[in-house]
């Protein structure tokens, strides 16, 4: 197959991820309601494995696909996805062996140093270097006190990044300096730095004429971690003298907030995608201002240079020309603060150490278990 741009695109080869690009077959959607095909829920592609059960609510099972396309692989035989909704009884079902895989972000974060002190526990935070999951707040742009620029820069003085990674993600993660995670292309640390400065959000504030008004705070609802976090922010924001109501919601409840553009400050964690033409642009350019989505614009910042920074540097070439647009992008939208940056998260994945190969790549466990092998 041969591909012919009408314009060079740096980041061509990264669109093709497996869960962002996935392969479908032609002859069994083609002429049929996609979201109503049966094969959504018996699904037949190419990789190392193949569907072959699923009970619902209690697991899904592959077996090793004998035409895989690499002569020899997959080694494993079958692989069985468990499904267990609470966390706790996530790190119950690895400690009794009867599951040998937690992916990052299967329990909450304060079990993991107790699961990675086991006899026999591997632990790892690689295989997320492509999706780089970067943690911000949304910051309303529209209406309300965080539609001032000072206020939205007194949030980032006010909040304690560096408390939330070292107690509430017990160092798991890093502070984050703008829109762009430090394991992406183009990344740059010359950008203004907002230190935890209680004294400098409170000069922001006056500055900004913040009258007390209340300002709603939702929490992500994806367990006792998150919720923890919104506490500790609910306090900092407090602390300087914004007027703080939590909204707490479920996950579709939430998302239906965000997607309708109803909220103040909601908390979320996006991909990076590798590359800022993939990942990092959708959340800042007018464009992709919409209603009814989660993961695009949903600030609602507007700003003519930005847009065209980005569309610049899609691009541009060489890559030394584009890092001189994104170096000059993330400059201006750290000033603006249009979200407010806060950690690049890490998800451990916990193994038993008898399972080998499982990350080989910087996609991890998404890669389909290809070179996995359990040592006997």
């Amino acid at each position: 197959m041969v591909f012919t741009l009408k314009q060079p695109f740096g980041p061509f080869l990264g669109i093709f991820e497996v869960g962002s690009l996935p392969m479908v077959p032609k002859h069994l959607y083609d002429g049929t309601d996609f979201k109503t095909n049966p094969y959504n829920n018996a699904p037949v592609g190419t990789g190392p494995f193949m569907f072959k059960e699923w009970q619902k609510g209690s697991f899904v099972r592959l077996v090793k696909n004998p035409n895989y396309h690499v002569k020899g692989k997959p080694y494993i035989d079958e692989i069985y996805w468990q499904v267990i909704p609470d966390a706790a009884a996530r790190s119950v079902a690895f400690e009794t062996g009867k599951v040998d895989v937690l992916p990052g972000g299967s329990v909450e974060n304060f079990d993991v140093p107790r699961l990675s002190k086991l006899k026999d526990v591997c632990v790892t935070g690689a295989g997320w270097e492509f999706f780089s999951p970067l943690a911000w707040m949304w910051l309303n742009n529209r209406a309300g006190p965080t539609s001032n620029k000072k206020f939205r820069q007194a949030v980032m003085y006010a909040v304690d990044r560096n408390f939330a990674k070292d107690v509430i993600w017990n160092g798991l993660g890093k502070v984050a300096t703008g829109p762009s995670a430090s394991t992406i292309k183009f990344y740059t640390d010359d950008v203004p730095k907002y230190d935890f400065n209680p004294a400098k959000a409170k000069a922001l504030l006056k500055e900004a004429g913040y009258n007390g008004d209340k300002v709603r705070l939702m929490p992500l609802a994806y367990g006792e971690t998150w919720q923890r976090w919104g506490e500790a922010v609910k306090q900092n924001l407090q602390d300087v003298g914004i007027n703080i109501e939590t909204i707490a919601t479920d996950v579709p409840g939430g998302n239906q907030k965000i997607s309708d553009w109803d909220y103040d400050i909601a908390f979320s964690y996006l991909y990076q995608y590798g590359d800022p033409a993939l990942g990092v642009g959708r959340n800042y350019v007018s464009s992709a201002i919409a209603k009814g989505a989660v993961f695009n614009n949903v600030e609602g910042y507007s700003n003519p240079e930005v847009d065209k920074l980005f569309a610049d540097g899609a691009v541009a070439t060489p890559d030394s020309k584009r890092k001189e647009i994104y170096d000059k992008v993330q400059k201006i939208l750290v000033e603006d603060v249009p979200v407010a940056w806060m950690l690049e998260l890490q998800f451990p994945t916990i193994t038993h150490c008898k399972i080998k190969d499982l990350v080989s790549t910087a996609i991890g466990v998404n890669d389909g278990f290809r070179d996995a092998w359990i040592d006997k």
